[in-house]
């Protein structure tokens, strides 16, 4: 039996075959081309811009191995005041400094006269047992110093060094400085003949004992080793070797009289001619910090020798001090000549003593410091054209000049009469008046 139906073929949702697929099949290839050439022409064009950055002219080349065109620098014209200086070290000191030597209290003393060894060492029992004063002190007239083994060391005004004890039927210009000493301190009203230990210098002496706290000595007077005469107060305390409790070493003091330190500068002598009195002066330490003024007070003669100023010995240990330091003197004298003579001189730097006249007394604090001297040589009579030292230049003719900048680069070269000098900065005057103005810019460089 026959079966009747529809004959077979593709259903409708079967695209895999037939014209459709094709089609599509075919588009999507021109497709794929399509974006392979806009690759392909993208990468060309890339390439080609990262050959032309490689790919340079002979004339680039060159201009990019070249040497870079050269900077100029330049200065403003400045009008300042200048002002010409020399700079030296100098030395502070004493004019007059005293050592104060100490020995033991006539009742303790175990050394004899002098108390005190070679070595400036103290020999006798006395101990420091009270200290009454410490290094940059101002001490005046009728004050304490310091104790030993119980009794008082006082300083007094007086020109004649403490040599004896005072008592009472003593007679001599010692007993008259004591007494004009107590009396400006108000304990003695005269009563004696001058220079006589009589009753009323007896009882001044009592009461200027009770006065520091301690009970008068039995002779009536002063003992020499409770007393320090000095010709100057007050006086600054420089020194001291000595603590309480210790035996007090040799100077146990050293003073000097207040706004006596002197300063002297060592002037080399080539620029001894730009130096005379009555210029001013800066003074710096470095170490204190310290600034100070002054003038010239005047020049010396050549030396090699560094000033120290006078130094005497007082107390009532002064004399074996002094045979002792004239001993040590004259063999290092001896020493010293010797090896000059060997040496021939070799190594010895001389300079000219400029002393310096402080503005106001110094500090005691600079004391046998090495300062900072500055002495102004010269100054510009008010405002003056300067340029830096860099923008002067002396052509082989010996013409002096600066150049100028102008607009655009423009340079121009001014002949100039250099003048003084000051911290980088010369004072110079053009040839021809009106080339050369403050605000115009030099060539320092390039």
């Amino acid at each position: 039996m026959t079966q009747l139906g529809f004959p077979a073929t593709q259903g409708s949702g079967d695209e895999s075959s037939g014209p459709r697929a094709v089609r599509g099949s075919r588009l999507a290839r021109r497709r794929r081309v399509l974006l392979g050439v806009g690759i392909a022409t993208a990468l060309l064009a890339v390439g080609g811009l990262i050959g032309a950055s490689f790919v340079k002219s002979p004339q680039q080349l060159a201009a990019d191995t070249g040497a870079p065109p050269p900077t100029v620098v330049t200065a403003p014209v400045v009008s300042q005041v200048l002002t010409s200086s020399l700079q030296m070290r100098g030395v502070v000191y004493p004019s007059a400094q005293y050592d104060v030597y100490v020995t033991a209290p006539a009742a303790s003393s175990s050394a004899g006269a002098g108390g005190s060894s070679a070595t400036g060492e103290s020999t006798g029992a006395v101990y420091v047992t009270k200290l009454e004063v410490a290094a940059g002190d101002t001490i005046s007239n009728g004050e304490q110093l310091a104790e030993l083994d119980g009794e008082p060391l006082f300083v007094l005004a007086g020109p004649v060094p403490a040599w004896r004890d005072l008592t009472p039927g003593e007679s001599g210009p010692d007993v008259a400085e004591l007494q004009t000493a107590l009396g400006s301190l108000g304990f003695y009203d005269e009563g004696d003949t001058p220079g006589y230990f009589g009753a009323a210098t007896q009882d001044a002496v009592a009461a200027y004992y009770e006065h520091l706290g301690y009970t008068p000595p039995a002779s009536g007077g002063v003992p020499a080793t409770d007393v320090v005469f000095l010709p100057s107060l007050p006086a600054t305390v420089i020194g001291l070797n000595g603590a309480a409790g210790q035996q007090p070493g040799q100077p146990f003091l050293e003073l000097a009289a207040r706004g006596s330190l002197e300063l002297t500068g060592e002037l080399p002598p080539a620029y001894a001619g730009q130096v005379k009195p009555g210029l001013s002066v800066r003074i710096y330490d470095a170490v204190t910090g310290s600034h100070a003024t002054g003038t010239v007070a005047g020049l010396g003669t050549a030396t090699a020798t560094v000033p120290t100023g006078t130094v005497v010995d007082v107390g009532s240990g002064a004399a074996s001090a002094s045979a002792v330091s004239a001993a040590a003197g004259s063999s290092t004298s001896s020493a010293s000549s010797g090896s000059s003579s060997s040496s021939g001189g070799s190594g010895v730097t001389t300079f000219i003593p400029l002393s310096v006249q402080p503005a106001a007394p110094l500090a005691a604090a600079l004391n046998g410091e090495n300062v900072l001297v500055t002495v102004q040589t010269g100054q510009t009579e008010g405002p003056v054209l300067t340029v830096p030292v860099a923008a002067i230049v002396t052509s082989a003719s010996g013409t002096t000049y600066v150049t100028v900048t102008g607009a655009h680069g423009a340079q121009t070269r001014v002949p100039v009469t250099p003048g003084i000098s000051e911290n980088g900065y010369v004072q110079v005057t053009p040839a021809r008046s009106g080339t050369l103005a403050a605000g115009d810019r030099v060539v320092v460089s390039g």
